[in-house]
C-alpha cells in the first residue's frame, strides 16, 4: 500500500516512521522547513522501543501527482482545512483516508468533502513529539501506545486488514475496531477532561494528584464531559473513569495533555474543535457545564492575547 502522511511531527512523524520500518511505500506531505531538515538528516525517531533512521521522501503541497492507498491525517485539529485542501489530489476513487485527530467533528468535514466511503475512524493513544533538534521523542507509558482504527460501518474490509498488517510489520500496536465511533467518543471524552484540566490548572498531572481538592476536581470535570456524550448517545466505559482517575492520582507524574504545551509555546490551540465542540453540544442538549464553559472562556483569552501579539 501506498501512504501519504499528512505532516511529520510527533504522530505523522512516529507513524510514518514506523511504516518505512516495516517496508511499506510511504511519504510525508510536509512544508519546506521541515523538508529541508529531513533530505539533510532524514526522519529519526528516540524511542525506548528502539531508535530509527532512515531516509524519507517527501513532498510539498502542490507536488501529489496522483493517488495514494491510505493518507494518514495527523495534524493538529486547526489544521484541518488547509489540509483538506492539499490531500484533495491524493484521493482516487479507491483512496481511504485516516485521522487520528483530537476531537469527533472531523469526520463529519472529511465525509462532506470525500464521501463517507472514503473515510475510516482512527484513535491514537501514542505519545510523542518533535524535540527542538526536530527529531521524533516517542515515549513508552504503561496505559499509552495503543492505536485503533476501523470502517465507520464497522465492517472488516480487505483495506482495513491490509492497513493493519502494514502497521503491525513496523511494531506499531494496532488493533481493528468494530465500533470505532465508540472508541472515537471515548477518546474525545477523555481529551476534553483532561485538556480542561490542564486549561484551568496549568500543571501536570502530578501536581493536580497532590492538591488536597484535586481528586473531587477530576471528578467533577469528568462527570461534565460523560454528561454531554452520553446525550450525544455515548456514554463512556466505566474503564475511562478508572485511567483518568489512575492518572491524576500519582504526585509527581509530569503527564499533561498536548493542549498544555501549546499553550505555554503561545501557539494556536485546538480548544474551539475540543472543549468548545463539546460546550456547544452541551448547550444544544440544555446541559450546564460550568468548569468546560470556564476553561473554553481561557482558552479564549489566550487566543485574544496570542491574535494581538500578531
Amino acid at each position: 500500500m501506498r501512504f501519504l502522511i499528512v505532516g511529520a511531527g510527533g504522530l505523522g512523524g512516529y507513524y510514518g516512521g514506523m511504516l518505512v520500518k516495516g517496508g511499506a511505500d510511504v511519504a510525508f506531505l510536509v512544508r519546506p522547513r521541515r523538508q529541508a531538515l529531513l533530505a539533510a538528516r532524514g526522519l529519526v525517531i528516540n524511542s525506548a522501543d528502539g531508535d530509527f533512521l532512515s531516509p524519507v521522501k517527501t513532498l510539498r503541497a502542490g507536488e501529489i501527482n496522483g493517488p495514494y492507498d491510505v493518507v494518514l491525517l495527523a495534524c493538529k485539529a486547526y489544521d484541518l482545512d488547509g489540509a483538506i485542501a492539499a490531500i484533495a489530489p491524493a484521493m482516487g476513487p479507491q483512496s481511504a483516508v485516516l485521522p487520528v485527530l483530537n476531537g469527533i467533528n472531523h469526520i463529519a468535514v472529511l465525509e462532506e468533502h470525500f464521501g463517507a466511503g472514503r473515510v475510516l475512524g482512527g484513535v491514537s493513544y501514542v505519545r510523542a513529539e518533535v524535540t527542538q533538534a526536530g527529531e521524533i521523542l516517542h515515549h513508552s507509558i504503561a496505559g499509552f501506545g495503543r492505536t485503533l482504527f476501523g470502517e465507520l460501518s464497522g465492517e472488516r474490509s480487505a483495506r482495513s486488514e491490509e492497513i493493519r498488517r502494514a502497521f503491525a510489520a513496523g511494531g506499531v500496536e494496532c488493533t481493528f475496531s468494530d465500533d470505532i465511533l465508540a472508541e472515537m467518543w471515548a477518546k474525545f471524552c477523555g481529551y476534553a477532561v483532561v485538556a480542561a484540566m490542564a486549561v484551568l490548572t496549568r500543571a501536570r498531572a502530578g501536581e493536580i494528584a497532590a492538591a488536597p481538592a484535586g481528586a473531587a476536581f477530576v471528578a467533577a470535570v469528568f462527570e461534565e464531559c460523560a454528561r454531554v456524550t452520553a446525550a450525544e448517545g455515548y456514554r463512556p466505559p466505566a474503564a475511562l473513569s478508572e485511567t483518568i482517575r489512575g492518572i491524576y492520582a500519582t504526585p509527581g507524574s509530569i503527564y499533561a495533555p498536548s493542549i498544555l504545551a501549546d499553550m505555554e509555546s503561545g501557539g494556536p490551540t485546538e480548544g474551539e474543535h475540543t472543549i468548545g465542540d463539546l460546550v456547544h453540544r452541551a448547550d444544544r442538549h440544555a446541559l450546564a457545564v460550568p468548569i468546560l464553559r470556564a476553561a473554553l472562556c481561557t482558552l479564549q483569552i489566550c487566543e485574544v492575547r496570542r491574535t494581538a501579539r500578531g
